[in-house]
């Protein structure tokens, strides 16, 4: 991979976790409603994660995880080196919160005020989504979509590590078991790996790869031009098909997965400006995870141990700038520490060690 397209993915992975850390901010009871235009961004933020996901993953299994065994150690090295510290942290801090401050803790809001055995099961094997599942952790409003993508790395790694005959039956059975409501949602990570494989054959000339980036960042615009006037486009609410702009989900996902591969035709002249930043492009994606999964308990335990309202400005740089303060010293404990987590991870699992060590994306 260039490295102008992979400090882009670089980039794009960290301007989408920020997207989502202020469409959150934004809600009132974080920030009695500052920065509310965010609010409605929060969801294309999470397809934009869902469609690099798929092309980061394609191309990690091209060049370097090309057996399942090293594949199943960098993906469970990379989440749960940050899922583990982030449910015991929601935990605690959703515990120590609602007990100095009940008011701040509602279930208006979709605060669930278990601790079962359950409920962190379902959160460790991501299976909080599965069919009519849907199994909030706390306050971690952002836990959702691990219950949609790390199902997507399974039936992605069945379908190129399964040996022979067995390879088509797993999948189909892996898709049986996640549920329709996932499953309307893989074309759009499979958008990315499409995304990726289409990059690879580099047919698509520098020219029309500048051109394919600005059409689709003009079509990005325009379609935000057309729901600002007329709204979003929406569904309604079914117990098997949980995605209310499933829609937009599309629509995003192909803009985007036309963005990628524009980009990746285009790296050199587009990419000029990141090469001169790469080193803080690099940290700041360094703690993308953990800003994603991390950022609502810490910012509502904020809010809840704050001795001004939520309005007051004091209450609002308090629970800005703590909790991304917070979420970068995490991030130091967490994914930056990742490779101690594969190496662990490689020793549990029975076979055959990894030679080296694998940069996990």
């Amino acid at each position: 991979m260039r490295p102008e397209l992979s400090l882009y993915l670089d980039a794009v992975r960290f301007a989408a976790a920020m997207v989502v850390f202020l469409a959150h901010f934004g809600l009132h009871r974080l920030s009695g409603g500052l920065l509310w235009q965010a609010t409605a961004f929060g969801n294309e933020a999470v397809t934009v994660f869902f469609v690099l996901s798929g092309f980061v993953i394609a191309h990690t299994c091209a060049v370097r995880e090309t057996d399942a065994r090293s594949y199943v150690v960098s993906r469970a090295a990379r989440l749960y080196s940050v899922v583990v510290p982030a449910v015991i942290v929601t935990a605690v801090l959703d515990l120590i919160g609602s007990r100095l401050n009940p008011a701040a803790y509602t279930v208006e809001w979709g605060f669930v005020d278990d601790y079962s055995l359950y409920r962190f099961l379902t959160a460790l094997t991501f299976t909080n989504e599965l069919w009519t599942q849907k199994i909030h952790q706390g306050s971690n409003g952002a836990f959702w979509s691990l219950g949609y993508e790390v199902p997507y790395y399974v039936v992605f790694g069945l379908a190129m590590f399964t040996p022979g005959r067995w390879r088509w039956p797993a999948v189909a059975l892996s898709l049986l078991a996640i549920g329709p409501s996932i499953v309307s949602m893989l074309p759009i990570w499979l958008a990315g790996v499409a995304a990726y494989h289409l990059s690879r054959r580099n047919r698509v000339s520098e020219a029309r790869g500048l051109a394919l980036f600005t059409l689709s960042v003009c079509g990005w615009l325009a379609y935000e031009v057309i729901v600002a006037r007329f709204g979003r486009p929406i569904i309604g609410y079914h117990v098997y098909f949980k995605r209310f702009e499933i829609v937009q989900d599309y629509i995003v996902a192909v803009l985007f997965a036309m963005n990628l591969l524009g980009f990746s035709a285009a790296a050199r002249p587009l990419g000029h400006w990141l090469m001169r930043h790469a080193s803080s492009i690099r940290w700041l994606a360094g703690a993308t995870f953990t800003l994603y999964i991390c950022h609502t308990p810490i910012a509502q335990f904020l809010v809840a141990i704050a001795p001004w309202p939520n309005q007051d400005p004091r209450c609002r740089i308090l629970v800005f700038v703590g909790s991304l303060l917070a979420v970068f010293l995490l991030a130091e404990v967490t994914e930056r520490r990742k490779d101690s987590w594969r190496r662990w991870v490689d020793r549990l699992l029975p076979g055959r060690s990894c030679a080296r060590s694998v940069r996990s994306v």
